[in-house]
């Protein structure tokens, strides 16, 4: 009979048995040795990492797109294969994608505040929303100048130079803070330098480096006068550069250009003040004498001696009412302590000051300054006055884009400014210029033009056409730019793009 022990070794021999059969022990091996944990479970893991990475594929290449893409009004949507510009709208209660010609449009056509720009898959373009008419404004900028750029200083820059068969070729510049060094260093005019220029109706002008004009040939300048004072101003071998109308139009206007009138008979006694010997002391006589670290003219009248500007020296000694004063030409000179000077003389004539010397020259050859700049430096809020130089190069100061409009603007860069006449500077239309070279009007201000009747329009109807503008600057992101004044004629360089409003930008365009 089989003692416990044989019991107890047989009970346990048959648990390990029934135990290695479930754990599928390998044939042929011990039923006593169960097979290790780690060759069930890998086939599995194994399993397990091939069905994740296959989800894991499916989820990188099915179309996605970010969330809320459809909603109207708030995104620019650009699909990722085309690069076409999208932007939904609500019409008539359905949802639709339209296609947008610019960037500038679908600004406008959204609301303020929005206008991310993201990218959405085409085939979820296609397929996930219905297609609407594509919408914008023809011309519109698809490049915007950020708020801080649209805001900041530009230097405006009007150019003309003498082009084929007698004909101007004009440009307008404006250039931000990292290109205003074009019109500065040695081809900026300074002290008595003049450009010598003749208008649309053969006037000739000098202009200095203030940016002021001077007309030469007034009606009832005689010939020999006119000659005289050609020479004394620009040299008589010296022929004018060509301007248009428009440029002269930006400039400030000085007084016509004239030989002074001095009292009484040249020649005669002046009995002036002083110990100038009989030479000196008589009327028309031009001096100079040191004053300081330069040479100062002065004139000799009845009774006084009055100091001059260089440049109505030059024209003094250059007036053939004076020639029999016998100076050929040329300033006395006398000791300072000779002199007792009184009153300036001619001092009330807007003209030059300087000793003159014209720098531009229209022929061309060679490297020429043929190439005459104004450049607006400023301008006075409260009295629209502006600051103004002048520059003059054997080319214009920056490379006009093949086939431009004659407008060069900093690449990524703009402005929101407006157009002013006369002193109010607050009052006219505002523009939006881009790198286009083209501007854009943004609000009239109530600006109308002959083609703009107010027959049947109320004075609400007026007030809703300005908040619509304003909206515009607003929409475009420009609300909190105070925009800068720019005089109508340095404005109007500028050739004219489209009107951006939200009205102009739903307009469907194409078939």
């Amino acid at each position: 009979m089989a003692s416990r022990r044989d019991q107890l070794n047989a009970y346990t021999f048959a648990k390990r048995r029934m135990l290695a059969s479930f754990t599928h022990s390998a044939s042929g091996g011990s039923e006593e040795s169960a097979p290790r944990p780690l060759r069930g479970i890998l086939p599995g893991m194994i399993t397990g990492v091939v069905v994740m990475a296959v989800f894991g594929a499916w989820g990188m290449f099915k179309p996605t797109a970010p969330k809320d893409w459809d909603r109207p009004y708030e995104k620019v949507i650009v699909a990722d294969k085309s690069t076409t510009r999208y932007v939904v709208l609500k019409t008539g209660g359905k949802t639709q994608l339209h296609p947008v010609l610019n960037m500038a449009s679908a600004k406008l056509l959204l609301k303020d505040g929005k206008g991310d720009v993201i990218t959405v898959d085409e085939k979820i373009l296609d397929t996930q929303i219905q297609h609407g008419v594509t919408v914008g404004i023809p011309y519109a900028p698809d490049r915007l100048p950020d708020a801080g750029e649209a805001a900041a200083e530009k230097r405006w820059v009007v150019c003309e130079r003498a082009g084929e068969g007698g004909a101007v070729q004009k440009a307008a510049f404006v250039f931000a803070a990292r290109e205003m060094k074009r019109v500065e260093g040695s081809q900026r005019l300074s002290g008595g330098q003049l450009l010598y220029v003749q208008g649309p109706d053969d006037a000739r002008y000098v202009v200095d480096a203030t940016g002021t004009g001077y007309r030469i040939d007034a009606v009832e300048k005689k010939e020999p006068e006119l000659s005289a004072m050609l020479r004394a101003v620009v040299g008589s071998d010296r022929e004018p550069q060509r301007v248009s109308r428009e440029w002269l139009e930006t400039l400030h206007k000085g007084d016509p250009l004239a030989f002074p009138e001095i009292d009484g008979p040249p020649g005669r006694p002046a009995d002036a003040p002083g110990q100038l010997d009989q030479e000196a002391n008589r009327v028309g006589m031009v001096l100079t004498a040191r004053d300081g670290d330069r040479d100062r003219y002065y004139v000799v009248l009845p009774g006084r001696v009055a100091p001059v500007s260089d440049f109505v020296a030059n024209l003094l000694l250059a007036d053939s009412a004076l020639v029999s004063v016998g100076q050929d030409g040329n300033a006395l000179e006398v000791s300072p302590g000779a002199l007792q000077p009184g009153e300036p003389f001619a001092a009330d004539q807007k003209w030059p000051t300087a000793d003159p010397s014209a720098v531009n020259d229209p022929s061309g050859a060679g490297k020429a300054r043929d190439t005459v700049c104004n450049v607006l430096m400023g301008v006075d809020r409260d009295s629209g006055r502006t600051t103004l130089r002048t520059w003059a190069g054997d080319t214009f100061p920056a490379v006009l884009a093949t086939g431009s409009t004659s407008a060069y603007v900093t690449p990524g860069s703009g402005q929101v400014y407006q157009q002013f006449q006369g002193s109010a500077t607050d009052v006219g239309p505002v523009f939006l210029v881009t790198d286009t070279g083209l501007r854009y009007v943004l609000q009239s201000n109530g600006d109308r033009t002959g083609e703009d009747s107010e027959i049947g329009r109320s004075k609400e109807d007026r007030e809703k056409q300005q908040q619509a503008e304003q909206e515009a600057q607003k929409l475009l992101g420009y609300a909190d730019v105070a925009p800068t004044p720019v005089p109508a004629p340095w404005s109007a360089y500028l050739p004219t793009g489209p009107r951006l409003s939200t009205a102009d930008a739903r307009q469907p365009q194409g078939s």
